[in-house]
């Protein structure tokens, strides 16, 4: 009874010890600088290799704008992430029209940009957006990393299975 005693109160010790201490995180500086980074050349160059860049993760977030007969309306937006810092940075936005049945025929309002409203392989429209970025969506869509991960936010927003 005399050591079940002692092990529970250095266990308690220990544990009031441990939970109690300071510990420091130092978040790593990033050699990294995402606004003068050429996002392309990054891009293709993990399309020619196996594997993804450790620096960086390019991801594709996607909100519902709007939900109509035939069709819905989302925004896209596609980020560069610094692995290192954490930090992220917009590279384009653009509204889409995701057709809700192959070969649709809808209506929709385009918003006046810069950049070319394209069709997408999968039947989605390029509408435009209102948001001034660095990149077109057209331009980053054609890499693979970034239209796997277009299709997979859409997805997930829109509860349905679209394969590539």
């Amino acid at each position: 009874m005399k050591i079940l005693k002692t092990i529970s109160a250095v266990a308690l010790l220990l544990i009031g010890v441990f939970s109690f201490s300071k510990a420091e995180k130092t978040t790593p500086k990033s050699s990294l600088n995402l606004e003068e980074v050429n996002i392309t050349q990054i891009l293709s160059s993990e399309e020619k290799g196996c594997r993804p860049s450790s620096e960086v993760f390019f991801y594709v977030d996607t909100k519902l704008v709007k939900k109509s007969r035939g069709c819905t309306t989302i925004n896209a937006s596609i980020y560069v992430l610094d692995r290192v810092s954490g930090q992220s940075n917009l590279l384009a936005n653009e509204n889409i029209v995701v057709p809700s049945y192959k070969d649709a025929v809808l209506h929709y309002d385009t918003i006046p940009s810069t950049c070319n409203k394209i069709e997408l392989t999968n039947g989605d429209k390029i509408v435009g957006s209102e948001i001034q970025t660095p990149y077109c969506f057209n331009e980053l869509i054609q890499y693979k990393t970034i239209y796997k991960s277009y299709n997979n936010a859409t997805n997930k927003l829109l509860h349905i299975d679209r394969t590539l």
